[in-house]
């Protein structure tokens, strides 16, 4: 059985949140009226703690397929919703609180934008490993 090796998931964590730092941070910033530089930083921070969650997070999600027998290059419109879902709900967990102390907000308002970049990087989550599975194909799948 093959899976992605470690250089492919490294490229793979770094142009998501590159192209997905670019897209957000100036949405972000317009959309709740915050500073473009704190939004900025915050969205850095929380790009290096989400790529280090990113491949922890694949690595172990492609071993599950693995052991249930499916081939982790076929993932229909179920699978990765729910792949998108639990990703983004594992980073929720750690980013609310950061986000009131850091924009110095309530906890209510740092939920309602954490949940509008949650929104976002659902859609861009699912879209991203799409394109991404397109351009850099799976090992062939050789099951034991």
């Amino acid at each position: 059985m093959q899976i992605r090796n470690a250089k492919d998931r490294i490229r793979h964590a770094v142009f998501f949140e590159i192209f997905g730092l670019i897209i957000a941070v100036p949405l972000a910033a317009w959309g709740f009226g915050t500073d473009l530089m704190k939004t900025g930083v915050l969205g850095i921070f929380f790009s290096v703690l989400a790529m280090v969650w990113n491949m922890i997070y694949n690595y172990y999600f492609d071993i599950l397929l693995l052991k249930s027998g499916r081939n982790p290059a076929q993932r229909g419109f179920m699978l990765r919703t729910v792949h998108a879902l639990l990703f983004e709900g594992g980073f929720l967990i750690i980013s609310v609180p950061a986000i009131a102390w850091w924009l110095s907000l309530t906890i209510v308002k740092a939920l309602a934008m954490d949940l509008g970049f949650t929104l976002f990087y659902l859609g861009y989550t699912y879209v991203y490993n799409w394109v991404y599975d397109r351009i850099f194909p799976y090992p062939e799948f050789k099951p034991e």
